[in-house]
């Protein structure tokens, strides 16, 4: 296949999932994310003798203070594995999202995505920011992750070229098949924190129970 040809199908792929997303729609960035991530979820077939890429996303948990983003500082994952091909691969990337530029950021925002991304780091190299367009059907663009800095690279590129240009060849994802196992689940419970060379699993911590007993009031019976 030719790469103009590869080029296509990949920006098609991607268009497909970004075109009907309306941002009146989906105004928090939370919301548009998960409807992105999940129209990405499926296969991308370049055709007979030239294999496919299959797409998981992940949305990972968010709701509380044990969940998984407040450990692991991403809203989602990606597993990106070939079939078809005489020598198939896997990979996985984890990413935090922003409305928008993250030159624009508040400085309040801007010092709570460099946690994020500092959280990231500890374990994985391969992670990005993925800055979700305010107009409708427009690309995404994702920023690398600098694992070195905990934070993010200056440079903003389309989330089709990145996966053209950095995905499909091999330039970036984690390959280790612990991280591509530990991202399957919205908990990301088999990732692990690397550490100075030390792997640390968090450890899940029981929850308290609580003497108080339900209400029927208008939180349907339900402790707040």
């Amino acid at each position: 296949m030719e790469n103009l040809e590869i080029r296509e199908k990949v920006r098609e792929y991607f268009l497909n999932a970004c075109k009907p997303l309306d941002r009146d729609r989906y105004t928090q960035e939370s919301a548009y994310v998960d409807a992105f991530i999940g129209r990405l979820d499926g296969e991308l077939d370049f055709g007979p003798q030239n294999g496919s890429i299959k797409f998981t996303p992940t949305i990972v948990a968010d709701r509380g203070p044990g969940s998984a983003e407040n450990k692991f500082g991403a809203d989602f994952a990606i597993v990106f594995q070939s079939m078809g091909v005489e020598a198939p691969t896997q990979k996985a990337i984890i990413s935090q999202a922003k409305n928008g530029s993250v030159d624009k950021l508040s400085k309040a925002e801007t010092e709570r995505l460099q946690l994020q991304c500092k959280k990231m780091a500890r374990v994985t190299t391969e992670y990005l920011i993925l800055e979700a367009p305010m107009s409708m059907g427009a690309m995404p663009t994702v920023r690398f992750g600098d694992k070195a800095k905990e934070s993010w690279e200056g440079d903003s590129i389309a989330f089709d070229e990145y996966f053209l240009e950095h995905v499909l060849s091999c330039r970036h994802g984690d390959r280790r098949s612990s991280f591509v196992k530990g991202v399957a689940t919205s908990n990301l419970s088999g990732i692990k924190v690397d550490v100075d060379g030390l792997e640390y699993t968090p450890e899940k911590k029981p929850r308290k129970k609580h003497s108080r007993k339900p209400s029927l009031g208008n939180n349907g019976g339900k402790q707040p």
